[in-house]
């Protein structure tokens, strides 16, 4: 069990850098290139369209981002189904304060001690939430 644990965490950091990295070079090269922001307005639009693109993606595309979906992972809630969109939004709200200097990164190194101990982070418990690999997520029988 533990190395089951071991083995999702690290897939999810490997996930959570691919979306970062999706987002951030595109992101910053349009608004500090192209649209000449300051760097804290840059730095505050970003954490808001990394909230944004984290429940869009969770919700439209079968639970997962880009990264978890290279990683086979998805987000459901603790019952294992579908998580609204209301607790995915918090979830990724809390999420994306983890790129808050100083403060937010404590939070996120709080976070990733979590999930080497217990699978869950922060925002998963905000968000009432939970990450699985895509063949462990059975589908509600639809109803005829």
């Amino acid at each position: 069990m533990k190395k089951r644990v071991l083995i999702k965490a690290m897939m999810r950091l490997g996930c959570a850098l691919a979306d970062y990295l999706i987002l951030l070079l595109p992101v910053q090269l349009v608004m500090l290139g192209i649209m000449q922001l300051n760097s804290s307005s840059v730095d505050f639009l970003f954490r808001l369209l990394f909230a944004v693109y984290g429940v869009l993606m969770i919700e439209y595309n079968r639970g997962a981002t880009l990264g978890k979906l290279v990683g086979k992972l998805m987000v459901v809630d603790r019952s294992g189904v579908k998580a609204t969109m209301m607790y995915v939004g918090l979830r990724e709200l809390v999420r994306s304060m983890y790129l808050i200097p100083v403060a937010g990164w404590i939070a996120g190194a709080v976070s990733v001690v979590m999930m080497f101990v217990n699978g869950r982070t922060l925002h998963d418990m905000v968000g009432n939430t939970q990450v699985i690999f895509r063949w462990e997520y059975e589908a509600p029988e639809e109803e005829s």
